[in-house]
């Protein structure tokens, strides 16, 4: 697994994930992608992320994705 976070400034930043598992009994790999990125305004944080794994089950037949978006205020 690998990943990378950039902060382009000092309210907002990207990442960008990449995964793969190996079952040694398995004929395809499992593997999983995300990118994320949040903004953040005094006390309110907006952020979202996209993923998608395929071969879920270690089979051909099994892709799924996962969408996420979140705001957070802090008082």
């Amino acid at each position: 697994a690998v990943g990378i976070t950039y902060a382009i400034t000092d309210d907002f930043s990207v990442g960008y994930n990449v995964s793969t598992s190996d079952l040694g009994g398995a004929t395809v790999d499992q593997e999983a992608t995300g990118i994320s990125a949040s903004y953040t305004s005094g006390g309110v944080t907006v952020a979202g992320m996209i993923n998608d794994v395929e071969n879920v089950a270690f089979t051909d037949a099994d892709d799924t994705e996962g969408y996420e978006f979140n705001i957070s205020f802090a008082f």
